[in-house]
């Protein structure tokens, strides 16, 4: 698809005309838009504005935002969009990299405390002062419905404007301290938009709450699609768990679109079931969840919702892949999801190409959302290879169900609990340890911290003492950079130019901290499954239907998995009915150990062994169809009922789990 955000504006605006299309402190209809995105763009050209300039928009989320943004494209400049949270140094330092011309300052960190100063920062930057605007004013003039609109000139002007032309610059996280400028198109971003679409068109409802920034590409492609689709947007100026809540409570409002950790916060939130049972049909989730019992647990708190989780990159426009409703929860919470229709991905080794199912290697794409490029950068800079595959740097594997799930990430700096951490810092230190050869410093996916650090050593000799070099680096480094675990290592594996082959080194290591997660894991017991279940007879069914599902993957056999539904339905059936009336909930757990699989039901109600005399029958078919059980009330006055199957004798769990990715993270 070739066309422009122009034409995708007028044709929005003659589709859709006077109904509303977005609401923040106002609201403003899709022909109000169109036209003060012409007059915006005709002052920026009025005011000396050339094809190809550089324009900062610094701002939070607004209305006017949109505008301004639709103004600079218009005018055919291209829209550079800056985090509102940066600081001063770091917005000069920016503008003068992309060699910025012009910029639109709002509300942001700065000038939020001194206007002068974030002004001061662009022109340092090299804007001249004369090419500064106000957000306010410029929005003000361009929503002045007394200044008429010269239709065929604008129409003109946006001819020159061209598809593939970059009409946007959006930052990347850098691995050093410069992040890298991601220059996206018109085509790209619009493929990506009706891709999305056409993936989940049946779970995006007529209303949308955008609660991410504008400057990333995540939300930035979100408005568009509710803009292209005629969809009612609302936006978050302040994006927190509450506000949005409480807009989405008050407006009755479908779809949600946010990160997963914001998702999560929602979810705990007074009242968050009854705000959402019937309204929210679809949480479209970017940044996916800490951990796949997380996006299950929010998914079944949400009363009917789905969680719609992907992945993608800037450099991707940025979607890759998205999970769709009718897909199990449990499929979804494991991945994140389906390749986006139109696009080629697939999962690449240096040592052996492309590579089949259930084998991890770094993502590549190609396809009409991938970028121009990055801003000022020499070709050897690029991620494209010669073959014009664009390199992820993101590690994954496409299952047997052709659902992608995430490994971990090739690039080198890690974010363990908000902290950005040089790995170089810590291997220096390392070198430094008598009893250590050579060290790599890698992160990986971790529940909680989001990446942990991990140690890759060849030593001079073997044991290492890892009591030892932690003493020692805990003299040297601050806490939060010790490394979690230290992997010896024989060799590391080197490319034919003699360079450090890291892709390669990051598959073992994520391999040997699979092992080291699942040996500790399963000795206490690996909850796969944690869900709390009400007095609804429907939701008895789809949780029956998952556990079906997943303990099928255990190589049960038909019998077997019989058995276990069996046991689960009674179960349910018969907890519920003996202690909603006075506690209304049964926590599910689904919990792999050694030897066997353990399903526990837990609840606060009058404590009732199914195997005492005066059993029912619901327990006596529960007994005859489980392996073994126990019973036990907690300290906090809670009662448990645990059931347990055997593992049949050629099965290995061990081995299950460290080639199936069921928990998500190592």
């Amino acid at each position: 698809m070739e066309y422009t955000f122009s034409a995708m504006l007028e044709n929005s605006a003659r589709n859709f005309g006077n109904k509303t299309a977005l609401t923040c402190d106002n609201k403003m209809n899709y022909k109000e838009l169109l036209d003060a995105s012409r007059r915006c763009a005709d002052i920026l050209v009025d005011a000396g504005l050339k094809k190809g300039d550089k324009v900062v928009l610094w701002a939070v989320n607004g209305i006017d935002w949109l505008v301004e943004f639709f103004g600079i494209i218009f005018a055919g400049g291209v829209a550079t969009l800056m985090n509102y949270g940066l600081n001063d140094d770091a917005v000069t330092q920016l503008s003068k990299f992309v060699d910025a011309k012009w910029a639109i300052i709002g509300s942001n960190k700065i000038s939020a405390i001194d206007p002068t100063t974030a002004v001061h920062a662009v022109v340092k930057g090299g804007v001249s002062v004369d090419n500064v605007f106000g957000a306010d004013e410029l929005f003000e003039k361009s929503t002045d419905i007394s200044k008429e609109i010269d239709i065929e000139s604008c129409r003109k002007r946006e001819t020159f404007i061209q598809p593939k032309d970059t009409q946007v610059i959006i930052f990347t996280t850098g691995t050093t301290s410069m992040p890298k400028a991601v220059q996206l198109s018109s085509f790209s971003i619009l493929n990506d938009v009706n891709i999305i679409e056409s993936a989940i068109e049946d779970y995006i409802t007529n209303t949308v709450c955008v609660g991410l920034p504008f400057f990333h590409s995540f939300g930035l492609v979100v408005a568009i699609l509710c803009i292209s689709y005629g969809l009612h947007l609302y936006i978050i100026k302040k994006i927190m768990a509450e506000n949005i809540l409480d807009i989405v409570y008050q407006n009755k409002i479908g779809t949600i679109a946010t990160v997963g950790s914001v998702c999560s916060r929602m979810s705990q939130l007074p009242g968050f079931e009854e705000k959402v049972k019937g309204i929210v049909k679809a949480c479209v989730v970017g940044g996916g969840f800490t951990t796949p019992t997380e996006m299950m647990r929010v998914e079944n708190v949400l009363g009917g919702g789905k969680m719609l989780n992907g992945y993608g990159q800037t450099e991707c426009s940025p979607s890759i892949s998205i999970n769709i409703g009718t897909d199990s929860l449990e499929k979804r919470a494991v991945s994140v999801g389906r390749i986006l229709p139109g696009l080629d991905v697939r999962i690449w080794l240096k040592s052996k190409g492309f590579v089949g199912t259930n084998e991890i290697g770094e993502i590549v794409v190609k396809g009409p959302i991938v970028m121009n490029g990055y801003l000022n950068l020499p070709a050897e800079m690029q991620p494209f290879d010669e073959d014009g595959w664009l390199h992820t740097g993101d590690l994954g594997m496409i299952n047997e169900d052709g659902m992608l799930v995430l490994a971990g990430r090739i690039k080198d700096i890690i974010i363990r609990n908000g902290e950005n951490i040089a790995p170089s810092e810590i291997e220096k230190v390392l070198a430094e340890y008598p009893n250590v050869k050579d060290a790599k410093v890698m992160g990986a996916p971790h529940p909680i911290w989001g990446e942990s650090i991990e140690a890759c050593i060849i030593p001079q000799k073997l044991p290492l003492d890892k009591n030892e070099i932690t003493a020692f680096l805990k003299e040297r480094l601050a806490s939060y950079k010790i490394p979690s675990h230290y992997f010896t290592f024989n060799a590391f594996p080197y490319n034919t130019n003699g360079k450090l082959d890291v892709r390669s080194l990051k598959v073992n290591m994520l391999e040997e901290l699979r092992k080291v997660f699942i040996a500790n894991s399963l000795n206490k017991g690996l909850r796969i499954i944690e869900m709390k279940v009400g007095n609804r007879t429907y939701t008895i069914t789809p949780v029956c239907d998952m556990v079906h599902g997943f303990v099928e993957q255990l190589a049960f056999r038909g019998r077997q998995v019989r058995r276990i539904r069996l046991a689960v339905e009674e179960m349910l059936t018969e907890r519920i009915s003996n202690a909603y009336d006075a506690h209304g909930e049964i926590k599910l757990e689904v919990v792999l150990m050694p030897q066997w699989l353990r399903i526990s039901f837990t609840d606060f109600g009058k404590p009732y062994r199914i195997d005492d005399s005066e059993a029912t029958m619901s327990a006596r078919i529960i007994l005859a169809n489980v392996d073994a059980y126990n019973a036990y009330v907690g300290e906090n006055g809670s009662f448990t009922s645990n059931l347990d199957w055997q593992y049949n004798e050629n099965f290995d769990i061990n081995e299950y789990l460290i080639h199936n990715n069921e928990k998500g993270e190592a």
